[in-house]
């Protein structure tokens, strides 16, 4: 898969990127992810991409042009066929697993990061997809950005050692709905009197699915009741 970042930060991405699995992803060639400064775009020598709103305001607007040409030209050197452009804005659609799971399965993801009060109205003639990571206001889209793509990359074949991994955690589809995963606990058995339950010691995988399914649904009913099926 290929990702492209269209940003006026490219260096905000080196630590995440550089690190853990979405490193070990890039270095397995399972995933490719371009930096792209949307400023290589500007037409003037100060590399302006931003502008006072017509009909006054608060704040910058990203200009339509520098945005677009980006896109156009990224667009020219590719040869994916399945390739979706993204601008990441508090407008879009609120990421979620089974989004997360749809752009992996992508050839290319196309993510233009917002910036100031957001973008001409216009560029949105040219994206595919507006993405927002949650109902808050963050200064840009370049964490958004990062959000997505690990989302994103943990998703495809190969990436992660155990395939299974990513199944029966939190929001994987199950029979019963989006649950919240289940209690986790590993040595030792008894620390200050916080003991791991006795069902994980037991040996018998058939209870202990039954355990784990009931205490997945019991901390959703609690945190995140609106996942459950009503049906």
């Amino acid at each position: 898969m290929k990702i492209d970042i269209v940003t006026i930060f490219p260096e905000m991405f080196s630590g995440p990127f550089a690190e853990s699995i979405l490193r070990r992803a890039q270095k397995k060639k399972l995933v490719e992810i371009n930096l792209h400064d949307l400023r290589t775009w500007a037409k003037d020598k100060r590399r302006t991409i931003d502008d006072k709103p017509y009909g006054g305001g608060v704040g910058m607007v990203m200009m339509v042009e520098p945005i677009v040409k980006a896109i156009e030209k990224i667009k020219s050197k590719s040869s994916k066929t399945k390739t979706i452009i993204v601008l990441l804005s508090p407008r879009g659609k609120v990421l979620n697993q089974k989004m997360a799971q749809d752009f992996s399965k992508l050839d290319q993801l196309v993510l233009i990061c917002g910036h100031y009060e957001g973008v001409d109205e216009r560029v949105r003639s040219f994206i595919d997809e507006e993405v927002s990571i949650g109902d808050y206001i963050l200064t840009g889209g370049e964490i958004p950005a990062m959000v997505l793509v690990d989302s994103i990359v943990r998703l495809i074949p190969g990436v992660l050692e155990k395939t299974e991994a990513t199944k029966n955690e939190s929001f994987a589809k199950l029979k019963t709905g989006n649950l919240l995963e289940h209690p986790q606990y590993t040595r030792p058995e008894n620390f200050k009197g916080l003991k791991v339950p006795k069902i994980l010691l037991s040996g018998n995988h058939k209870k202990i699915s039954g355990w784990r399914n009931k205490q997945a649904l019991k901390i959703t009913h609690k945190n995140r009741p609106d996942l459950i099926r009503k049906d």
